[in-house]
């Protein structure tokens, strides 16, 4: 009886090409179900049963990206972990009933795509997403990249720079007219540090409109920077990190600059935080820090106020995208070539 106990225990299945044994299924039912429990005890009831998926369905596909990318069935399992429990991913599905889930998840379904060589499906629904938010702009620039280290072909590009250039004249025309002041938002970017008053009288704050392009510029500088360099992706695991880690860079540089953001900005980057963390385990902190930030943001958002002042919470970003800067230029050889030059 024992004997047979410990085959079933430890016995592998096989279900197509996923493989699994019967301790990693249980664990899986178990966070499924300790996730669902964490989303219904709270006073809006049930909650969407679309966001609900959503979130559920992002959880699998990050993990199917981590499985595909590492070969590795315990980073997979941990990567549905994390996210199913995520103080951030409750918050914006259950208690906001934001539709931020629902763009994760079809960026992660995108990168699937990539990962796949379907580069079109990657660039459709990418586009998809440019033409909805402009909070997605980070996506753009990221291609760029990718379309310099041929990873993306010309006419790729051209479809994405259509939808991100639509998207920003349609921003910008709603802003100019919105009337909006920057205290009504809780994504903490650069204007918890510069100040976030209004120009009274005027229909668009000047301060914020100076930031829509300085994000544009700043994000076309970092571009020019990278396409110096060259890459040295050599395998899947490898490609899928710098694709992530020029996502998690352009996006959080576009929306440390960007006015108008709120605080479902950061649950997407919160998300590629921890798929991030799976294929470079050394860098905890980058997750960790990018967390407490997020976090942070839905915490003002409930509360009215933060667990510390916003810039802190600001500065803490700086640093982040300091540092996912300086190693995209390590990783492009940028400092090398500087070498060579002098």
């Amino acid at each position: 009886m024992d004997d047979k106990l410990r085959e079933l225990l430890f016995k592998e299945f096989h279900i197509k090409s996923c493989r699994f044994d019967f301790l990693e299924a249980l664990l899986f039912i178990c966070i499924t179900g300790v996730g669902y429990l964490l989303r219904t005890p709270f006073e809006a009831g049930i909650p969407s049963w679309i966001f609900l998926l959503a979130e559920w369905y992002t959880a699998l596909a990050a993990a199917v990206l981590i499985r595909r990318a590492t070969k590795s069935r315990k980073r997979a399992l941990g990567t549905y972990a994390i996210l199913m429990i995520l103080p951030t991913t409750v918050a914006e599905g259950t208690i906001l009933r934001g539709n931020g889930c629902v763009g994760a998840l079809l960026l992660i379904c995108a990168l699937l795509f990539l990962q796949q060589k379907k580069r079109w499906l990657f660039v459709l629904i990418s586009a998809l997403l440019l033409l909805w938010s402009v909070k997605y702009i980070g996506i753009l620039f990221a291609c760029m990249v990718l379309w310099q280290r041929e990873r993306l072909k010309s006419e790729h590009l051209l479809v994405l720079l259509l939808a991100g250039g639509a998207r920003f004249m349609a921003a910008y025309h709603a802003w100019l007219g919105a009337g909006y002041t920057l205290d009504t938002f809780h994504w903490f970017n650069i204007y918890e540090i510069v100040g976030k008053e209004a120009v009274q009288g005027q229909l668009i704050d000047p301060g914020a409109l100076v930031g829509l392009f300085l994000a544009l510029g700043g994000a076309a500088l970092a571009v020019y920077v990278c396409s110096l360099g060259k890459s040295c992706e050599t395998d899947a695991s490898n490609e899928m990190y710098a694709c992530l880690h020029l996502l998690l860079f352009f996006g959080l540089l576009a929306g440390y600059l960007l006015p108008y953001m709120d605080q479902s900005y950061g649950y997407l980057y919160g998300i590629l935080g921890v798929l991030y963390f799976m294929l470079s385990v050394k860098e905890f902190f980058v997750p960790m820090l990018l967390q407490i930030v997020v976090y942070g943001g839905y915490q003002e958002c409930f509360n009215g106020v933060s667990m510390m002042p916003g810039a802190v919470f600001a500065a803490i970003q700086f640093l982040l995208i300091l540092w996912l800067g300086v190693r995209l230029l390590q990783e492009a050889k940028i400092f090398d070539l500087c070498r060579q030059k002098s």
